[in-house]
């Protein structure tokens, strides 16, 4: 008898959990794109930054911007009389060469200074003393 009445409780409990289910299904809304605001702020990454990259974020706030890649235009012509002049504070210095204007392709290379030296498309490169202002 126990078991009876257990079973018939059981029983009515689930179908009226299948009836609130269904019912909160119905009124369910639909997804809406995030809003930056119901998750307060976006962290600043000068907060979480330490050490070099700190010193890196610092600088280009202050308008420094010695660490920021630099572009040099290649002469139209150069020769190895008549280089392309890369300033460099270092002994050596990484260049990277657009051979083509519409080329996806850039070809690297490590010039020394004081040696010039000359890319696949035969325009020359020499690495000079860099101002030392400019550190």
């Amino acid at each position: 008898m126990a078991q009876l009445s257990a079973r018939v409780i059981f029983t009515s409990l689930l179908k009226g959990q299948r009836k609130a289910v269904s019912n909160a299904v119905a009124v369910r809304t639909y997804a809406t794109e995030a809003n930056p605001e119901d998750y307060g702020y976006y962290p600043d990454p000068l907060e979480a930054a330490t050490g070099r990259e700190k010193k890196m974020l610092l600088a280009r706030l202050a308008g420094d911007d010695r660490y920021e890649p630099k572009v040099y235009y290649r002469a139209e012509h150069s020769t190895k009389e008549k280089p392309n002049l890369v300033p460099s504070h270092f002994p050596d210095r990484i260049v990277g060469c657009m051979c083509e204007p519409d080329s996806g392709h850039v070809n690297f290379m490590t010039i020394r200074k004081g040696l010039p030296k000359r890319c696949e498309c035969g325009h020359w490169f020499k690495a000079i003393d860099a101002d030392p202002e400019s550190v």
